[in-house]
């Protein structure tokens, strides 16, 4: 059903699709998607529109009559509490982690949704910042762990896990400090979860679900963290796709399957790779219900690219990826425990598959639809780690272009070596080594490249 109230607002401020979704912070094809009722907008978005239409979420028509809202008791409470715990997400999360939930699942949901609606709120006063919220939800399992006389319920301990991971989530879009720390305390979760697996009737499916997410974040923060070479050799996503099969949640499975194949494209495995996200897509298509429009839009732009190095014409492919993003989505379809990736990921991977066809024109335009090409800002909400690795993707695909510019390939280079550094990135830095290397071969002698060597300093 559209959305006339949301339609209106824009109207108000006779803007386009395009002004709009700029203030935003969106694509326009996911603005017009919001306003037709095909798609409802994350709590992140909701707030968005609130604060750029400068209208509550019921003036938008933004609140569903059957939404849960986190802690819609508080009105009983006294007036210095609630003031207490709308400023303080901590508490907020834990009681959210200590109250009774229909599941896991919706437990992750109701944690992402309170995380998302506190990081848009400024307007009071923060005791405690949601960096530092997530920070303690993330170590509230491992402290508890290291209580190793206290025996606690299953079900208790597996909400503190979920609710870990969900943190966990978070944190890896950040800095290197909170990858870090994500990534240290999973390994102290996943041995914890696996032993659930082996020795619960009960309880053996959800925990291998969680033991997946585990390794399933592992596997991307370990390509930072660790490297490329040392997370592959480890292989956190084969572990991913042997524990989602194991909880028999398809959605971690279809995930696990394209991180596999991504292990093997970056080792040129290419064939394994192509057989591997085959697998998925074979397993999206089968489906008796269709499998909601992120995850196939985010397996064909993964199979299309693939293709390309296996000498099959990706063509196809790409345009049922750009297809499948459009189309109208499921709204009882609750991916909240598996991040597909959004707008910026399908750019990403338009662009390289243009890029691996030599289209070079085509892959540049595909990156500039989430990344300006002028101050090299982002155009839509995405993780660090992504901003930077299209950062580099920019500079190397300028670089093989026909029509190369220097000044804007080391203007695309400098910012991603410097975003690898900041990041402290192993996989980021690797690829901006090997970019410079490549401009070395392009530009041989050129002195303001040779001055760029300075830049290259590993942390």
């Amino acid at each position: 059903m559209k959305r006339v109230k949301l339609v209106a607002a824009r109207a108000e401020k006779c803007w386009t699709l395009e002004q709009a979704a700029e203030h935003i912070g969106c694509a326009a094809n996911t603005l017009s998607r919001w306003e037709l009722g095909v798609m409802t907008p994350s709590a992140y978005y909701r707030a968005r529109l609130c604060a750029v239409y400068d209208k509550p979420a019921e003036a938008l028509g933004l609140v569903e009559a059957d939404e849960v809202i986190p802690l819609t008791d508080l009105s009983a409470l006294p007036k210095e509490l609630q003031t207490f715990l709308h400023a303080d997400l901590t508490t907020r999360l834990m009681t959210l982690v200590c109250s009774p939930q229909a599941s896991r699942r919706h437990l992750q949901h109701l944690l992402s949704q309170t995380i998302e609606e506190f990081t848009m709120n400024t307007g009071h006063d923060v005791t405690l910042t949601r960096r530092e919220a997530l920070r303690r939800l993330a170590m509230f399992p491992v402290l508890l762990s290291a209580s190793g006389s206290i025996q606690r319920p299953t079900e208790d301990t597996l909400n503190q896990y979920a609710a870990g991971i969900t943190a966990c989530e978070h944190l890896s879009r950040g800095n290197y400090e909170d990858m870090a720390l994500a990534f240290s305390v999973l390994s102290t979760y996943v041995p914890v979860l696996k032993a659930i697996v082996r020795e619960s009737h009960q309880y053996r499916k959800e925990a291998a679900g969680l033991v997946a997410q585990g390794y399933l974040l592992l596997h991307v923060l370990g390509l930072h963290v660790e490297s490329p070479t040392v997370a592959i050799a480890k292989g956190y996503a084969q572990l991913a796709v042997t524990y989602s099969q194991e909880s028999g949640d398809l959605f971690l499975h279809l995930k696990a399957l394209r991180n596999l194949a991504w292990d093997y494209h970056h080792s040129k495995q290419f064939l394994h790779a192509l057989q591997t996200i085959e697998q998925a897509r074979y397993l999206v298509e089968h489906r008796r219900t269709p499998v909601s429009p992120q995850v196939r839009s985010s397996i064909y732009s993964t199979l299309a690219l693939i293709q390309v190095k296996n000498g099959v014409s990706a063509t196809p492919t790409l345009h049922l990826a750009k297809e499948a993003f459009f189309a109208p989505t499921n709204d009882g379809e609750d991916l909240v425990h598996v991040d597909f990736g959004g707008y910026g990921r399908l750019m990403k991977h338009t662009g390289l598959t243009h890029y691996y066809q030599a289209e070079h024109k085509e892959a540049l335009d595909s990156f500039a639809q989430v990344i300006d090409p002028n101050d090299l800002s982002t155009k839509v909400t995405m993780p660090i780690r992504i901003h930077v690795g299209l950062l580099n993707d920019q500079t190397l695909t300028a670089l093989k272009s026909p029509t190369r510019d220097m000044e804007q390939v080391i203007a695309f280079w400098k910012a991603g070596m410097q975003g690898a550094i900041g990041l402290q990135s192993q996989q980021r830095f690797e690829e901006a080594c090997t970019t410079y290397e490549v401009m070395e071969g392009v530009w041989p002698g050129e002195q303001r490249i040779k001055e760029l060597r300075d830049l290259v300093v590993h942390w």
